[in-house]
C-alpha cells in the first residue's frame, strides 16, 4: 500500500455554473453506469481503474479488461465509469473515512509531474478534475461522504451540494469557475473520497495542491485524539498548520508552567509535613 498519496492540479480554464445555478440539474449515472460498477467491483474488484491515471492509455486498457471479464462499459465516457466506479468501490472497500479498509492491498494513482508535457489538453483537464475531487473531499469530508449517501437527482443530493459550496472555493484558483453537472462533480467527489479513506489509513501526509493559499496545497495529517487511541484526520493550509503549531506550542508552554508550577506546590507541601508544618498530610498528589 502506498505510504502518501499526491495530486498535482493544473491550470485549466473552466467554468462552474452547474452548482451555482446556471445550468439544469442532471440526473446522475444512468442504471446502465450504475450496472457496470456494480459488476466490475463484484467480478473484477475494480480498483484497478483507480489505479490508472485519468485519461491514460491504461486507464483504456483497464475498461478494455472489463468488458472480457462481462462487465461491459456501456459508454465511452470514461470519467463517468469512473465516478460510478469509485462510488461503490468505497461504500464496498470502506463505507466510512476512517473504516479500515476490506482487503489487504489498495492502490491509487499517483501523478508524475514529469508527464505533464506529454498530455493533451483532454488529458490534462481530467487530472485537474481529479485533483480538485480530492481536495473537496479534504476540506468537507463528511458532506463529500454524505453526498454518495443520497439518491442520484434527490433533494437531498441538491441539498447537500448547496451545503458543500464553501469547501469547493479553497480548491479554486482565484477567478476560477468550473462548469460541472451534478452527476459529474458527484464522480469527482467519489473518488476523492475514496482516496481520503485510503489516506487515513497510511501513515504520513496527504497533500492536494491547486489551492488559493499561498502555498498552494492543503496537508492532510492523522493526528492523535486526546484520550483514546483513534486518529482523526485533519486538513489545513500551510498558513493554518504554522498557526496550529504556534498555538500547540503556547498551550505546551502553558501546561509545562502550571505543571512546574504544581509541583514546586507540592514540594512546599510536602516539606512543610516534614517540618511539622502542614497540619501532618500533604494532599496534594
Amino acid at each position: 500500500m502506498k505510504s502518501s498519496l499526491f495530486l498535482s492540479t493544473l491550470a485549466v480554464a473552466l467554468t462552474w455554473t452547474s452548482v451555482a445555478g446556471g445550468a439544469p440539474p442532471s440526473a446522475g449515472p444512468s442504471a446502465a453506469t450504475q450496472q457496470f460498477a456494480s459488476c466490475a467491483v463484484q467480478k473484477y474488484d475494480g480498483a484497478e481503474m483507480l489505479a490508472t491515471q485519468p485519461g491514460s492509455d491504461e486507464e483504456s486498457e483497464v475498461l478494455a479488461e472489463f468488458a472480457r471479464k462481462g462487465c461491459a462499459p456501456p459508454s465511452n465516457d470514461s470519467q463517468s465509469l469512473r465516478g460510478a466506479l469509485a462510488e461503490q468501490l468505497f461504500k464496498a472497500d470502506f463505507g466510512s473515512i476512517g473504516a479500515r479498509p476490506k482487503r489487504e492491498t489498495i492502490e491509487v494513482f499517483t501523478f508524475d509531474t514529469s508527464e505533464l508535457a506529454s498530455l493533451d489538453a483532454e488529458g490534462r483537464k481530467r487530472l485537474y478534475l481529479a485533483a480538485f475531487g480530492a481536495c473537496v473531499a479534504s476540506v468537507d469530508s463528511t458532506r463529500s461522504v454524505g453526498l454518495l449517501q443520497t439518491a442520484a437527482g434527490s433533494a437531498d443530493e441538491a441539498r447537500i451540494i448547496s451545503e458543500l459550496k464553501p469547501a469547493l472555493s479553497p480548491c479554486l484558483n482565484e477567478g476560477e469557475r468550473l462548469d460541472l453537472g451534478k452527476a459529474e462533480l458527484r464522480g469527482l467527489l467519489a473518488e476523492g473520497v475514496y482516496r481520503m479513506a485510503l489516506a487515513l489509513t497510511l501513515d504520513g501526509a496527504v497533500v492536494v495542491t491547486g489551492t488559493r493559499d499561498p502555498s498552494g496545497s492543503v496537508t492532510c495529517k492523522n493526528l492523535n485524539v486526546t484520550g483514546t487511541r483513534l486518529k482523526q484526520q485533519v486538513c489545513l493550509t500551510a498558513a493554518q498548520w504554522k498557526t496550529r503549531e504556534l498555538q500547540d506550542e503556547y498551550s505546551n508552554r502553558e501546561a509545562k508552567r502550571r505543571a512546574d508550577l504544581y509541583n514546586e506546590m507540592k514540594s512546599l507541601c510536602e516539606a512543610m509535613v516534614n517540618w511539622g508544618e502542614g497540619g501532618g498530610t500533604c494532599l496534594m498528589r
